[in-house]
């Protein structure tokens, strides 16, 4: 080999690790905006899970609460209506003594 293809070679050589550097640097430029990006995005994505799971929090205690009330409000509707049974029951009582007693059927 004489100098000249040495010097040729070596030129190229030169150029390919040049070239080689110079992709490589590009490479790493994309992966750290490529790292970047992940971050962000999994920085978002956890906040989004944290925002849902506090939501779905705040109904489900929203949703006992008015589960809540609607058992108090049934129960008092029960109750009422046990009342209101009494009286009707004390009324038709009343209201059949009443007709006995005018028809002249007393007690029974």
């Amino acid at each position: 080999m004489t100098n000249e293809e040495m010097q040729r070679t070596m030129e190229f050589i030169l150029n390919q690790q040049a070239q080689f550097v110079a992709s490589q640097q590009k490479a790493d430029e994309r992966f750290a905006r490529l790292e970047d990006i992940v971050s962000k995005l999994a920085a978002a994505t956890l906040s989004r899970f944290e925002s849902t799971d506090a939501r779905v929090s705040a109904l489900s205690e929203e949703v006992d609460a008015k589960f809540a009330a609607l058992i108090d409000s049934q129960m008092r509707t029960e109750e009422s209506i046990k009342k209101t049974d009494e009286a009707v029951r004390n009324l038709t009582a009343v209201v059949d003594r009443y007709f006995r007693e005018r028809n002249g059927q007393k007690g029974s």
